[in-house]
């Protein structure tokens, strides 16, 4: 008598584990998913900052390959008169 009792309140919680809480486990692990995707192409703050860095790092290299292309121009112009 005791081994079915033990059975039927066995059967009777995985029952409920199956039927009752079965949605709210998938939405748990799974309803949030779409808001997580949408995160993860979120760009972070330090991602942010780094990017105007290297931004700003390559606006000063250009200004320089003018300044250096200059230069070097004004020495062939110099060379070019002697």
């Amino acid at each position: 008598m005791t081994d079915i009792m033990a059975l039927h309140v066995r059967y009777a919680v995985k029952k409920l584990m199956d039927n009752e809480f079965e949605d709210e486990i998938v939405d748990g692990v799974f309803g949030g998913a779409g808001n997580d995707i949408e995160k993860m192409f979120e760009e972070s703050p330090s991602t942010t900052r780094k990017r105007e860095q290297l931004r700003k790092s390559i606006q000063k290299l250009k200004e320089s390959k003018k300044v250096v292309e200059k230069i070097i121009d004004k020495i062939n112009e110099i060379t070019l008169i002697e």
